[in-house]
Parts: structure tokens; C-alpha cells; sequence
């Protein structure tokens, strides 16, 4: 189980680049990130600045991280393939950090392709890719990747039936993230060597039709019983909730919170929130309409209550990309 002395491991992985003995490699706009990345040591930090950056980039196997601004440091694609890609043995000390990834168009992974490699994905927002075959948001496969207080959105298919994040034979951690508005289930793990955690997560107003057809749910679990899926929020996906060991929940009802524990312990159903959804994402405003509406919105203090998962402020954990020891201060 995941426990406080894992995030404080983590915290040290993501904090190690401001070492002494690290450089950091600064990235303005007209330079590119991908050159950066190249001349990085081990332990490095390319630092990029506020700007838009039309490239994808490949951590060619490297412990760095790359870090933005925010929302205002964007990786904007070629519409090749995936934004970013990690499929060269990374281990968690290679982390992406704060960035806006959007424009890509992959096979596998339009956002971002996690292959045979296990980085940490922390804070950033992912949103307007798509994929032709598998993970619009992110593909993860062969891989224990942790993945944390990220916000994705808007994530489409251009063909088949790609889902945001899309788990294959891989057990990564995924944890306070936001996954709204794709076109098909939020999250589905494939493979009986799969066994994420997936937990304090907000998954929302997923799904489409396609051809009279109605898809898309929250979850979608084909571990074969071996996926955590713990404190989790589902809101109006379009098919259900959650399926698993052959049971489609429509719903998760307030007796149903606890069914199967612990590996399916305390998922709600019910309304998030959120400010605003808006139906396209030309007319979104990210992030602000995936922030909580009001201070008494239900999907405060709705995450484990393990003090391990506290919010930066020590209440209760939020559940989505805003709550939790990793969210943005």
C-alpha cells in the first residue's frame, strides 16, 4: 500500500534537480526544449519558461525533469505522435513537471506514451490530444509510473475507441487527477499483470456517441480483481461509473461505498463541483473551470483520510488535481 514514507521519497526525486551539484538549464521561448533535454545530465532541471514550444519531446532515457510555469509553459505537438514520450527505462527521477501538453496525435498515446519506462508525471495539464488506438491522454504500458495531481481534458480519439488513460500490463500509481470530458472511458486497465492504485481521483462527464452508440465510463477494469480503485469520484460518465468483475455499476450508491473492500473502498457518485463545463474545448478556460465552485463543494475533503494524502494546507485530502501533498500551492 502506499504509504507517507513513499511521498516523501517522491518529494525528494522531484526536489533533487535544485541540488548543488545539478545545473539547470534554462528554456525561453524560440529555444527548444528537445535541445535541452539532449545536453542534460543525470539530475539536471530544464527549467522552461512561460511561452508556447511546438515540438515533441523524448526523455531519451534521462533522470531529469522538465519543468514549466504552469498552464503558461506549453508543449504544443507536431500532430505526429505523442507530445512527450518515455520509452527508454526511465525510472520516477525522470518527471515531467507543470507543463500544458496539447496538440499531439498518436498511436499509441496522444499526450503522452509511457512505454517499458516508469517517470513521474506530476502537476501538469494534459488536455486537447487524441490517439488513433490506445490512451488519448496517456498510454501507460509495461510500467509502475506515478502519476499525480494532473488535469486532463478534452482528450479525443480520431479513430477506435482510445480512452484518457489506457493501462496495459502495467501497475502505475495514479493519483489526484482530474479526468473530464473525453470522449470515451476515463481511465481503463487491460492485462492480468495490471495492478494500479488508482484513488482520489475526480472522473467526470466522460464519454460519447458514436454511430447511435452510446460509450464512455469512468472506469473501466479488466485487472481480473487485482486494480485498487479506492476514494475515487465518478460524475455523469456516459455509460456508468465503474465496471468491474463483470458488474457494470451505473452508480455508486452510498451502500455500495465499501462493496468488495479494500480494493474498491469508499468511490463515490455524485456532482464534484466544478465552476463550468463547457462542451468544446476552443471555449474552455483552463484550469479555472475544473476548480471547485464553492468551498463547501462535495469533492472537498472527500479523499483517503490517511494524513499521508493531506493537502498542502493538512486537512483532509480534495479529491482531483487540486488536493494532496503534490498539487500546486
Amino acid at each position: 500500500m502506499f504509504e507517507r514514507t513513499k511521498i516523501q521519497i517522491l518529494s525528494a526525486l522531484v526536489l533533487a534537480a535544485a541540488a548543488a551539484d545539478a545545473a539547470v538549464i534554462d528554456v525561453t521561448p524560440g529555444q527548444s526544449i528537445q535541445t535541452a533535454i539532449d545536453s542534460a545530465l543525470p539530475g539536471d532541471t530544464v527549467s522552461v519558461a512561460a511561452g508556447t514550444y511546438d515540438e515533441d519531446i523524448d526523455f531519451g532515457g534521462k533522470a531529469i525533469t522538465v519543468v514549466g510555469t504552469g498552464v503558461d509553459t506549453v508543449i504544443h505537438g507536431t500532430g505526429t505522435g505523442a507530445v512527450v514520450t518515455f520509452d527508454d527505462g526511465e525510472g520516477t527521477d525522470s518527471v515531467l513537471d507543470s507543463v500544458f501538453v496539447t496538440g499531439g496525435a498518436g498511436l499509441l498515446g496522444g499526450g503522452i506514451q509511457i512505454i517499458g519506462a516508469s517517470p513521474t508525471i506530476v502537476r501538469n495539464t494534459i488536455a486537447d490530444n487524441s490517439a488513433s488506438s490506445r490512451g488519448s491522454g496517456i498510454y501507460v504500458e509495461n510500467s509502475t509510473a506515478e502519476i499525480y495531481n494532473n488535469l486532463l481534458v478534452y482528450n479525443v480519439h480520431t479513430s477506435g475507441d482510445p480512452h484518457v488513460i489506457e493501462i496495459q500490463d502495467a501497475s502505475p500509481i495514479v493519483i489526484n487527477n482530474t479526468i473530464a470530458k473525453g470522449d470515451s472511458n476515463g481511465i481503463i486497465v487491460r492485462g492480468a499483470g495490471s495492478a494500479p492504485l488508482i484513488m482520489n481521483n475526480i472522473i467526470s462527464r466522460n464519454g460519447s456517441k458514436v454511430d447511435s452508440e452510446r460509450r464512455g465510463r469512468g472506469i473501466c477494469d479488466f485487472s481480473g480483481g487485482s486494480a485498487m480503485i479506492q476514494y475515487n469520484y465518478f460524475h455523469k460518465n456516459r455509460r456508468a461509473a465503474l465496471l468491474t468483475a463483470a458488474t457494470d455499476y451505473r452508480r455508486i450508491r452510498s451502500a455500495q461505498r465499501d462493496f468488495d473492500p479494500p480494493r474498491l473502498l469508499e468511490n463515490r457518485d455524485g456532482n464534484p463541483g466544478f465552476r463550468r463545463f463547457k462542451r468544446n474545448f476552443e471555449d474552455a478556460t483552463i484550469p479555472d473551470d475544473f476548480l471547485f465552485s464553492r468551498r463547501r463543494s462535495r469533492g472537498r475533503d472527500a479523499g483517503n483520510p490517511d494524513p499521508a494524502y493531506d493537502d498542502l494546507d493538512g486537512s483532509r485530502n480534495d479529491v482531483g488535481f487540486t488536493g494532496g501533498p503534490f498539487a500546486a500551492p
